[in-house]
């Protein structure tokens, strides 16, 4: 099972603050995903017909990019400014995706709402 956290406070468009630090094992550089909804149709194995699990739907993707013992700053990930170059050459810039958070909930920075928006209280995993 995957490690269970929530958003505890949006700082920006591109950083949160998650309810979880050292004392829960996250390291700088964790990658986290923020759930929307977890899957309730169990996927099965054709040869053995056991459940594999359900597909949940995301709702982002985090960087941890900052740990202290009950709390981690986490990031929307970097991407190549160049998309052709994805493995990332030293020196050339990158771009960072905007979280897709509650305008309203932002304490720092401008709002860019669109679809299922991200909310303090979200529930976060580290995948194992």
């Amino acid at each position: 099972m995957a490690q269970m956290m929530k958003i505890a406070k949006i700082i920006s468009t591109k950083a949160v603050v998650i309810n979880a630090g050292i004392d829960n094992h996250l390291r700088k550089g964790d990658k986290l995903e923020i759930i929307d909804k977890f899957g309730t149709d169990p996927v099965i194995d054709p040869d053995t017909g056991k459940s594999l699990g359900t597909l949940d739907l995301p709702k982002g993707e985090l960087i941890v990019t900052e740990v202290y013992p009950k709390m981690a700053i986490a990031e929307a990930p970097r991407k190549p400014a160049i998309p052709y170059l994805s493995n990332g050459i030293p020196g050339l810039p990158s771009i960072q995706n905007d979280l897709n958070v509650d305008p309203e909930q932002i304490t720092g920075g401008f709002p860019k709402p669109s679809g299922e928006q991200i909310k303090v209280g979200d529930i976060v995993i580290k995948r194992s």
